[in-house]
């Protein structure tokens, strides 16, 4: 059986802990339905009204994290793994993930922007775009825009 990394426990107060992360992005939710492979399993998470994203796990770490359908969970997604679009009638992608917003903060930097979406629902998403490419996109506050992000690149947590 996978073991659960126990983030945040200080010496001596096991069980007493507090998540911090890297990740911009952390969205609570409840999980939907658990699909299982031979050695993943499919979990979608309803991360606000009408927004169910999908995460790709271990079929050992759903067993771990005691997830099943009702339940909660967070998934945590890295900035950089999100990719902004324009909408494109036919565009078809092999990310699971397609979740349109309105940009609503842009921080730009000499290389690299931070760009954050509303999604919905109190709900925002930050992706990390290239200068170029936020240009090119005409990424500003009131654009309407696409977030795009894989399944395999969301970390699932789940509270004791």
């Amino acid at each position: 059986m996978a073991s659960v990394a126990r983030l945040g426990d200080p010496p001596g107060l096991a069980g007493q802990r507090r998540l911090r992360t890297s990740s911009r992005n952390m969205l609570d939710g409840i999980v939907t339905a658990i699909v299982h492979g031979p050695v993943n399993a499919e979990v979608g998470l309803l991360v606000n009204d009408c927004i169910v994203i999908d995460a790709l796990v271990t079929n050992s770490c759903i067993a771990a994290l005691d997830l099943r359908p009702g339940g909660r969970a967070v998934a945590l997604i890295n900035a950089s793994f999100i990719t902004l679009l324009a909408d494109t009638p036919g565009l078809r992608l092999s990310a699971r993930n397609l979740i349109g917003g309105t940009v609503v903060e842009v921080t730009d930097s000499a290389v690299e922007s931070e760009v954050v979406i509303d999604i919905g629902g109190g709900r925002e998403l930050a992706a990390i775009v290239t200068g170029y490419s936020r240009r090119e996109l005409d990424l500003v506050p009131g654009a309407q825009t696409l977030a795009c992000f894989k399944a395999s690149h969301i970390i699932l947590a789940a509270e004791d």
